[in-house]
């Protein structure tokens, strides 16, 4: 164990006090969760989580017009509320954002910035998550300083793709000494591939809570250019869906849900066709889940699949593309099988979640120490 904070009980080392600041939009609570998972089995942290979800029971705050100012003081409130009278060696955020809105009261102690997508990565894709980017002027001047000031004053970085790392050091001037890239991990011992049966027909999953924006519609076009019979579509989204034959689709179902497990244990490929994506942590559950993975080359999605060796690339928005790899794993059982074998030994090397929660720990802790 990493007891390696000198403040001492005796003879015993404390545990390192860690505050976890984690936002719970989808997609980070799967990785809060799968984070808390993993401390959980550790002894030598000492953990306050702090979650942020930027919601309200309403009053005052309700009757601002500007969402965006709703959305920061709510944060705001709920970083300095969770932080308020707590103690802690280091810090951890999931995203800047809190470290950002809490301030001084956040930003104390050493501290250790993960995300998924930098502010100006996630401008770029400000059409598919229905956001409004940042058009210039003095207050994205100002904010863009702001934003530099706390990722520079990181004791160090922990992005979930190397595509994130480049955008810390060319747009935020981060040091890349500072930068160790840790993906978001899963469970290996829940998230299991299943006896599937090569024979029958082709069974494909997409998993995605916004359908259109995960590239669903390319999806059903290249599904329905597939010769009859010759594959299945299960489709777990909170969206509604065109009725197509072949595709059934699953609307209920949580994160880390058995029935979710169960259903990439029978599929065979796993299709992200995503037309705006910052990472897609479906992707790392399917590699897990010994599925072959087609995805496209966006963002931090293109380093989930290692092309021809775990899965294949395929162009964002075409469904030509789409079909063509499509039509090859169905007519090729054994190379289904290979590429699925190839992306759980994968993921059980580099998306273990509490492997990569160790590694968390230990920079976290490293900047604990550092401080003393």
């Amino acid at each position: 164990m990493n007891r390696t904070v000198s403040e001492h009980d005796g003879d015993s080392p404390r545990p390192v006090r860690i505050a976890f600041v984690m936002e719970q939009h989808v997609g980070h609570r799967t990785y809060s969760d799968n984070l808390r998972q993993a401390v959980s089995t550790r002894d030598d942290v000492e953990a306050t989580w702090v979650p942020v979800d930027y919601a309200t029971s309403g009053g005052w705050l309700e009757r601002i017009p500007v969402t965006a100012v709703q959305v920061a003081v709510r944060g705001r409130a709920q970083v300095r509320r969770g932080l308020r009278g707590v103690e802690f060696d280091a810090a951890l955020f999931n995203t800047q954002v809190p470290a950002v809105l809490g301030g001084r009261l956040a930003t104390r102690r050493p501290y250790v910035l993960c995300t998924d997508v930098t502010p100006l990565q996630y401008d770029a894709m400000a059409l598919g998550y229905s956001h409004h980017a940042d058009r210039g002027g003095l207050i994205t001047r100002w904010k863009h300083r702001r934003n530099r000031r706390v990722m520079q004053g990181a004791s160090a970085h922990a992005p979930w793709s190397r595509w994130t790392a480049a955008s810390l050091v060319a747009d935020y001037g981060v040091d890349p000494r500072h930068i160790e890239v840790i993906p978001p991990g899963v469970d290996m011992e829940r998230w299991t591939p299943g006896d599937r049966s090569l024979d029958g027909p082709m069974q494909l999953l997409f998993v995605g809570g916004e359908f259109e924006r995960k590239g669903g519609k390319v999806l059903l076009e290249a599904f329905a250019a597939l010769p009859e019979g010759s594959a299945e579509l299960s489709i777990v989204t909170r969206d509604p869906v065109p009725r197509q034959a072949g595709v059934r689709v699953y609307d209920h179902l949580s994160p880390n849900d058995d029935e979710l497990m169960a259903l990439y244990r029978r599929s065979h490929v796993f299709v992200l066709p995503s037309l705006w994506e910052t990472f897609g942590i479906a992707a790392v559950e399917a590699g897990a889940s010994g599925l072959a993975i087609v995805a496209t080359t966006v963002g931090g999605l293109d380093e989930l699949v290692v092309e021809g060796h775990t899965g294949f690339h395929v162009g964002i928005g075409s469904v030509d593309d789409l079909t063509r790899r499509l039509r090859e794993l169905s007519e090729a059982p054994q190379l289904r099988a290979r590429l699925g074998a190839a992306a759980r030994s994968r993921a059980v090397t580099e998306f273990d979640a509490f492997v990569n929660a160790d590694r968390l720990i230990r920079v976290a802790i490293a900047g604990a120490q550092a401080d003393r």
